[in-house]
């Protein structure tokens, strides 16, 4: 499955959850994140939690 983070084309199994795919962008680009400082927030703005799941080309944004 293909998932949109900051912009950034993310792969990773289908059914995947928005904490999967968070720490896969984060392995992917080099950063160490401690997800309690997490906020992530859909293609609306809408605040999203990391248990979610999340559908193909989903596109989130996270703040650390």
């Amino acid at each position: 499955m293909k998932a949109f983070v900051n912009d950034t084309e993310v792969r990773t199994y289908y059914g995947a959850k928005v904490k999967s795919v968070v720490l896969a962008y984060c392995r992917a680009n080099n950063l160490s994140v401690k997800l309690e400082n997490v906020e992530v927030r859909d293609a609306y703005g809408n605040v999203i939690d990391l248990d979610g799941s999340l559908r193909a080309n989903s596109k989130i944004y996270v703040s650390f």
